[in-house]
């Protein structure tokens, strides 16, 4: 607004090949474009036929000409797990995708680095949502794992997380220890409060209509990459490894 610039229209990458959506992508008449999140390739290639100016900000990068703003979604996934790691746990467990998703890899190099071995049945891919993150500590509760603690690539998949934990009797942070990624406002108000990775969201989108713009009015050609920084939001959910055995339901 403060650079006479109006948000036209606004959907998710879930809706683009909808009817309604494919014609205001192809019938577009703005300037340019945000891509706000995860996008494939395919996706960036087929915005990019009808829109002169696109700018992508998101915690994976892209290896295209486009505009980027990052969070390098590796180094803080790496950052996460290597958190876990220096309390003394080396059974943690992984929920949220991992086809093309640098969180995932992040949590791959940290075990690595500290030559804690990449097991199978610690990993559960699933959507990033509330709903997904229930389903994933399911899935490991009943599979038996042995873990202490859990990384989930966002805070929406730990909050599910949290919600089936706490529903089989699975204490947080006694029994276990929980961490993610984002640091969304509704975390500092959950019981406990959720240690999670601060990604700045905010500035992304800031800096991300500042590029646009830029683009728009001839201020640069080439393509610009900024990287943002991220810090570890240290709350409540994770502690020090404390004990052995086994995670699932508990009686009363």
């Amino acid at each position: 607004f403060q650079h006479n610039y109006i948000l036209k229209y606004s959907f998710s990458a879930f809706d683009i090949h909808a009817p309604s959506t494919y014609r205001l992508v192809v019938d577009n008449h703005v300037n340019g474009i945000a891509v706000l999140g995860r996008c494939d390739k395919q996706t960036l290639k087929f915005l990019k036929q009808y829109f002169n100016s696109v700018v992508y900000a998101g915690l994976n990068s892209l290896d295209a000409n486009y505009d980027q703003v990052i969070c390098s979604g590796r180094q803080a996934g790496y950052a996460a797990a290597e958190h876990l790691i220096n309390l003394g746990h080396s059974r943690i467990a992984y929920i949220g995708e991992t086809i093309s998703e640098e969180r995932y890899l992040g949590y791959c190099d940290a075990l690595s680095a500290h030559d804690i071995p990449l097991r199978p049945e610690y990993i559960v891919n699933v959507k990033l949502s509330s709903e997904d993150g229930f389903r994933g500590a399911q899935i490991l509760i009943e599979r038996n794992t042995d873990v202490s603690a859990i990384f989930c690539s966002n805070d929406l998949t730990a909050i599910g997380a949290m919600r089936a934990l706490q529903t089989n009797g699975i204490h947080i942070p006694k029994d276990i220890s929980l961490i993610s990624i984002d640091d969304i406002d509704t975390v500092q108000y959950l019981s406990p409060m959720l240690t999670t990775v601060h990604v700045p969201t905010q500035e992304m989108g800031q800096m991300a209509a500042k590029i646009l713009i830029d683009r728009i009015e001839g201020g640069h050609r080439l393509p610009v990459k900024i990287s943002l920084p991220f810090y570890l939001a240290n709350r409540e959910s994770c502690t020090s490894y404390r004990r052995p055995g086994r995670l699932q339901k508990r009686s009363e």
